[in-house]
C-alpha cells in the first residue's frame, strides 16, 4: 500500500490516502490537483505544502503581541500557583500552602482565636511540611496563620509586578525570554 498526498493547482495538501490501486486514485483525483507519493507520516492536509520538489512545513504565523502578553501571563499564573501551594516558612518549621491546607490554617487559626478570647488553654499537634507533627498553642497557631497568609499575599503581589511588566512590553522580544518561574517569595530549599 502506497501513501499519496493530493494537492492543489497552488500547492496545498488537501488530502492524504493510501492504496494500493494507482488507478484509483488516478481516476478520483480532483481536476487540477495532482497525487505525489509520500512516505513521511508528518505530511498532512493543512500542515504542509507542496513547492514543486518537495514537502514544506506550513508555519503558523507567530502569535501577536496581545496573543503573547494572554500567554507569558497564562504563565506567570501556573507559576504564582505553585509558589503559592509550595510551602512557607513559619518559627517552628516550614508549612504547607495548598489551598486545602489555607482552609484548614484557617479553622485552626479562628479555633485559637476563640480560645485565647475566652481565656480558655489552646494546644493543636500541627503536621508540618517535612511530616514532623509539632504542637502549637493559641499564638503559635495564629502565628503560623499569618505566615501562610503573608506568603499568599507576596505570591500575588509578585504576580502583580510581573503582569505590569507583561502589560508594559511594546515588543515581542520583551516577553519570549519572560522569567515567569523565578523571582517567587520562600522558595523551598534543597
Amino acid at each position: 500500500m502506497s501513501r499519496y498526498a493530493l494537492v492543489s493547482g497552488d500547492g496545498d495538501v488537501e488530502a492524504v490516502l493510501s492504496t494500493t490501486s494507482m488507478q484509483m486514485l488516478e481516476d478520483n483525483i480532483p481536476l487540477g490537483a495532482i497525487a505525489i507519493e509520500c512516505h513521511d507520516e508528518s505530511v498532512m492536509p493543512g500542515r504542509v505544502i507542496w513547492d514543486g520538489q518537495a514537502f514544506v512545513p506550513v508555519l503558523p504565523p507567530p502569535p501577536s503581541l496581545e496573543q503573547l502578553k494572554v500567554q507569558v501571563w497564562d504563565a506567570v499564573r501556573g507559576a504564582r500557583d505553585r509558589a503559592e501551594w509550595w510551602g512557607c516558612s513559619t518559627p517552628l518549621g516550614r508549612a504547607d500552602s495548598d489551598p486545602d491546607s489555607q482552609r484548614k490554617v484557617a479553622g485552626a487559626v479562628q479555633m485559637a482565636m476563640i480560645a485565647q478570647a475566652a481565656g480558655a488553654p489552646f494546644s493543636i499537634d500541627w503536621t508540618m511540611q517535612d511530616n514532623r507533627s509539632v504542637t502549637h498553642d493559641a499564638i503559635a497557631m495564629i502565628t503560623l496563620g499569618v505566615a501562610v497568609g503573608q506568603h499568599v499575599a507576596a505570591c500575588h503581589a509578585a504576580a502583580l509586578a510581573k503582569r505590569a511588566a507583561i502589560e508594559a512590553a511594546t515588543d515581542a522580544s520583551t516577553l519570549v525570554d519572560f522569567d515567569s518561574e523565578g523571582g517567587w517569595p520562600d522558595a523551598p530549599t534543597g
